[in-house]
C-alpha cells in the first residue's frame, strides 16, 4: 500500500479516483437530498472528500454545495436576496396601496357641523319684567357629522338698540338647562348680562352635546327689565362668524379634535319692548 501512494505513483492514484469525485461533485450540484443514503457518512469521511476535492482545485462554490449535500442539506446556486422592493408612489410621493393609519385620517366632523339662527321665536314683542323669556334659538345641524360633538361654551352676537338691556341670559334646550340656575340672588353673576353690541360667551356647567346625524336647538332665555317699557327700544341675539366659521369651538367625542362649526351669520330676530 505504501508503494501505491509513493511519490512517483500519486498521479496514477489521482487518475483512478478523480472520476469518482468528479461524479460526486456533479451529483452534488444536481442533488436531491436522500437522508437514508447520506446518514452513513461520518464527519471524517466528509472532511476527506472535501480535502481531496480542494486539492484538485475544485471551484469554491461547487465545493460548498458538495459539503451541503454531504451534510444532508440543499445546495444553492443562486443567492437569496433579503432586500424588499419599495411600494410604488403616486404623483405626491405617497405610497400606493399602503393603508393609511386611522390616526392620520383627518376628521370630517368640523366641516359637517353647521350652526344657524332659528326662525323661531320670530321677531316680535317681549313682555317687560319677566324671567326666562325665550328671545333666540340656534340650530346645530350635525346630520353629516361622523361623531358626537361637545361644547363647554357658546358665543353669540348681541345687537343693542335698547335703553334697558335684558339680563340673566342663559342657555337652554327645551327643559334642559346648561348653566347653573341662581337660587339666592336675583342677579346671577355666572350668567350673561349684555350691555352693548358684541359677542358674549356663555360658559356652560353642563356640556351641550350634539349627537352625530342629528340636529339640536340651543335657546337663549333672559329676564327683561321692569323699566323696558314701550318705546325703550329693541335687541336681538344672532350669530357672528370669522372666515365662514363660528367664533366658538367644540370637541369631537371620538377624535378629541378641536372642531370649529361652519356658521350662517345673522343679526337674529329683533325683539321689541312693548308694555
Amino acid at each position: 500500500m505504501h508503494d501505491l501512494f509513493g511519490k512517483g505513483k500519486l498521479p496514477l492514484v489521482a487518475v483512478l479516483v478523480l472520476p469518482f469525485f468528479v461524479g460526486v461533485a456533479y451529483a452534488a450540484w444536481n442533488y436531491v437530498p436522500n437522508t437514508q443514503n447520506l446518514a452513513a457518512l461520518t464527519e471524517a469521511q466528509i472532511q476527506s472528500v472535501l480535502s481531496l476535492l480542494s486539492a484538485f482545485g475544485l471551484d469554491k462554490t461547487l465545493l460548498q454545495n458538495v459539503e451541503v449535500s454531504l451534510r444532508d442539506g440543499t445546495p444553492s446556486s443562486v443567492a437569496t436576496s433579503t432586500e424588499t422592493t419599495p411600494p410604488p408612489k403616486d404623483s405626491e410621493g405617497a405610497p400606493v396601496g399602503v393603508p393609511v393609519p386611522v390616526s392620520e385620517i383627518a376628521p370630517i366632523s368640523g366641516n359637517s357641523l353647521i350652526v344657524s339662527v332659528s326662525p323661531t321665536p320670530a321677531a316680535g314683542y317681549v313682555p317687560v319684567g319677566t324671567t326666562y323669556v325665550h328671545v333666540a334659538s340656534f340650530v346645530f345641524d350635525a346630520s353629516g357629522s361622523s361623531e358626537d360633538i361637545s361644547f363647554s361654551s357658546l358665543k353669540f352676537l348681541y345687537t343693542d338698540n335698547a335703553l334697558f338691556d335684558p339680563y340673566n341670559c342663559a342657555i337652554f334646550s327645551g327643559p334642559e338647562e346648561f348653566m347653573t340656575r341662581y337660587t339666592k340672588n336675583y342677579f346671577n353673576s355666572d350668567w350673561v348680562h349684555p350691555t352693548g353690541t358684541g359677542d358674549y360667551t356663555f360658559v356652560l356647567t353642563t356640556p351641550f352635546v350634539v349627537s352625530k346625524g342629528t340636529t339640536r336647538v340651543a335657546e337663549i332665555r333672559c329676564t327683561t327689565n321692569l323699566q323696558a317699557t314701550k318705546g325703550t327700544g329693541s335687541f336681538s341675539w344672532g350669530l357672528s362668524e370669522e372666515n365662514g366659521k363660528a367664533t366658538f369651538t367644540g370637541v369631537g367625542a371620538v377624535s378629541k379634535e378641536i372642531i370649529t362649526p361652519k356658521a350662517v351669520p345673522s343679526a337674529g330676530n329683533v325683539m321689541t319692548f312693548n308694555s
